[in-house]
Parts: structure tokens; sequence; C-alpha cells
């Protein structure tokens, strides 16, 4: 019988993203440390009916469930009715809600879930709860006291070096797929947070600064997911190269280990260099995802992220010269955004070199600078306030998309040049279009 249930709950999407909960695996490995039994169940990974997962429940002590695990950390579902649903469903009286929805949103997320407490920010700070800590002394405690909010102690950055290694076992490869990358894929990370202050970005769960892992240490995890039988991984670092000679080191040290899986990570575009594109191909990088986001300097300059679209074009160019593949991903619907605006993001696409595009719209999440840049837009929605309504945005990303794709030489080049298996990519190809 586990003492400790963990939950990464299944959000109906049409096409779910099978990424590994990397924080649970965190908070895991933390967990067992205190000598608890813990049980994961990944409905992402591996479909779970409510009645089950309401089973499981029943056989632990505490059950710890996340809105959104690490790879959502940014990027949050904005519906959470679904959720909330799941959450009184397994009706048990210690669950633990983890995630981005209830550090911005505590007293509504209690509400709405039934939860016993929740903990805002890093899941890790979560374990000792497990233990029957006070949970009014647990920086980053909240819970409902005859309705009222209640909170613990500000909650700290989670110092990683500290961390055990997450228990990858828990959540076997084999269970996991990148879009891009392939099958039997893992999730790593060699830092949490960003020194960059770009008003869209949601950096409630990282908190101020950047904090790292030695060197040493990411090796060895990735040698440990290579056991598992991985054959792909991700690092989840917001920019992975933000410290060169450290990219440079983890790059030497990756070559040297042989251990011949593929991987990713993701940065911006005016933080990488031949050199240092070289070198990530060579200890086995096969995708670089860059955050372009639009193609005009003065939308960009507003963002807080100046950026000429031309280093997106060298950037890209450079990955590819280098035997890459890479992702530039564009937001729709930014404050100063109008036509002309955004003929330039899919006049700025289109002659990309770049393998795959990600168009999506602007979401002004709460505590951001872009929400107080759309002050009448409700919060967790797009940018209503702006000149185009959603729904139109919406449209506009779908044709962006059909033309990024449909152009001919794009189409022979996705299908025909190598770029992971006719299979794949075709298959790949139906999903971008079909979204």
């Amino acid at each position: 019988m586990p003492d400790v249930l963990l939950i990464n709950p299944a959000w109906g999407d049409r096409r779910p993203r099978r990424w590994p909960p990397l924080d649970l695996l965190g908070l895991a490995a933390l967990l067992r440390g205190q000598g608890a039994t813990v049980e994961l169940a990944d409905a992402r990974a591996v479909p779970t009916a409510p009645a089950a997962l309401k089973a499981l429940a029943a056989r632990a002590d505490t059950v710890f469930i996340t809105s959104s695990p690490l790879d959502r950390w940014q990027r949050p579902h904005l519906d959470t009715r679904g959720f909330a649903q799941t959450c009184r469903g397994l009706d048990h009286p210690r669950v633990v809600l983890l995630g981005v929805h209830g550090t911005l949103s505590p007293a509504e997320m209690l509400a709405a879930t039934g939860a016993w407490t929740l903990v805002r920010g890093e899941s890790e700070q979560a374990a000792p709860l497990a233990r029957g800590a006070d949970r009014s002394e647990l920086p980053g405690a909240a819970w409902l006291q005859k309705g009222e909010l209640r909170l613990g102690p500000e909650p700290a950055p989670v110092e990683l070096a500290a961390l055990p290694m997450p228990a990858f076992e828990l959540a076997p490869p084999e269970f996991y797929e990148h879009e891009a990358l392939g099958r039997r894929f893992a999730l790593l990370e060699t830092s949490r947070g960003c020194a960059h202050a770009c008003r869209f970005c949601l950096k409630a769960m990282y908190g101020p600064g950047v904090r790292r892992k030695s060197v040493a240490r990411v090796l060895a995890e990735a040698e440990a997911v290579a056991r598992l039988g991985a054959r792909c991984f991700y690092f989840m670092d917001l920019e992975f190269t933000g410290e060169r000679e450290r990219a440079l080191e983890l790059c030497a040290g990756l070559a040297g280990l042989g251990l011949g899986l593929s991987w990713g990570c993701q940065s911006r575009p005016d933080a990488v260099d031949p050199e240092l594109l070289t070198a990530l191909a060579g200890a086995g990088c096969r995708l670089v995802r860059y955050g372009v986001e639009s193609g005009s300097p003065a939308v960009l300059e507003g963002l807080g992220k100046p950026l000429d679209p031309e280093a997106a074009r060298e950037a890209v160019a450079a990955t590819e010269r280098a035997g890459m593949d890479s992702v530039c991903s564009f937001m729709l619907g930014l404050p100063g955004e109008g036509e002309a605006e955004r003929a330039a993001i899919l006049e700025l696409a289109r002659s990309l070199p770049a393998g795959w595009v990600s168009f999506q719209v602007a979401v002004p999440y709460p505590g951001t600078g872009l929400a107080a840049d759309c002050p009448d837009s409700p919060a967790w929605s797009a940018c209503d306030a702006q000149p185009s309504a959603h729904d139109e945005l919406e449209a506009w990303r779908k044709r962006a998309c059909r033309s990024f794709y449909l152009q001919p030489g794009r189409l022979a080049r996705l299908l025909g040049k190598g770029r992971g298996s006719l299979r794949q990519n075709g298959a790949r190809l139906l999903r971008e279009l079909s979204r």
C-alpha cells in the first residue's frame, strides 16, 4: 500500500503531450528519502479512468495532484473545470494541489477542487506534508479555513543542487514520446529560471534568477535515463545556452559519454553562434526550439525582448548548417500588433529554413507584464482587448500554419530529407495542419 500517490491527470486534449512529469519525479525522490512508498499515476501517458484514480487514491495516505507539470509551467491549460472535477472525484481527505493555477489563484482553486491544501511554487517543497508537517509552517502552503484563505510562509526557490536525482524509473521512457525527437522519451533539466524579463513570460513557478545543476549531475541524469531505455530526451531549461561556457562544457561531457541518444533544447536566437551550435550537434542535439515571437522589432521591443528578425534568420540557418532542425515559435494578438505586424510574422516564418513552426495566440497570464498591458482581458484568457477578437486570431493562426507547411519546398524537405522517419514526419505534419 503506497503512502503517497502522485497524479498527473489527463486534460482531455485531442492530442495530449506525452512528456514525463519531471517535477513529480523530483518530489517522488524526496518522498522516498523520507521513507515513503510512492506510486505515480500519469494519466497523460497511460489513460486512467476516474474510477481507477479514485481506487488508487483510496490506498494512499496522501494524494498530490498537479494542474501543470514542469513542462506546462509556462503554458498551463486555461480551463480548469475538468481538473477540478478530477480532484473532487478522488473523494480523499488529504489531496494536495500542485502547479501554476493554485500558485496564482489559491483561493479559487481550493474552492473549486475541495482540496485539503495546495502548495504554491515548485512541487518538491510539498514533500514534508506527507510526513505530517504542520502546513501553517510550510513555505508555500495554502488552505481554506471556514472559507477564508490561510497561507504559510512565502516559498523560496528550491536549491537544485540539494535535490536527489529524480525517480526516473517511475516514468519509464517507453510510455513517453516527443513529437519531433521520437519515442522512448525522457525529460531533463540543467537549470530553472531565466535571466531575461520578457513581459509575456509566466515565471510564477520559477521565482527570480537562475539556479543550475552541476554538469556532473546533469551527465549522471542523462546516463540514468539511458539505462532505463531512453532513446531521446529534451532539456526543459528556459534557455539552455544562457551561460555559453557551461553549455559547451555540458556538450563536451555528453559527447564523451557516447550514449547515442538524440536530444533537444530551447534558446533565444541571439544566444547561439556557429561554434556553440556545432558543439550541440556533436553532443547529439537534433532539435533547437527558438522563441522568435514576432516579425516586428517594435512589438518585440514592447515585449521586453528586443530582437532583430535577422538574428532569427541567422540562428536558424546556422542551426541547419550544423546538422540540426529547429522549431520557431510565434505569438499572435500582442499589444501593438495590427495587420502589418501580423503579415511580418508570416513573412519571417516562411523565410526561415526551420523544419517546424508554432503559432500561438498570446495569453496574458496573471502576474505577467502582458496582463498589465491587457487590463480588460479576463484572467486565464486570450488578449480579447486587442483589435482582433480571439476567433479571428485563431482563424489567422490556422491559415498561417497551412501557409508555412504547404510551401512546395517545405513539404519535400520535411518528408524526404531524413529529418526523422517519413512516417513520423508525415504524422506530425498532419497533426500540425489539423490544429
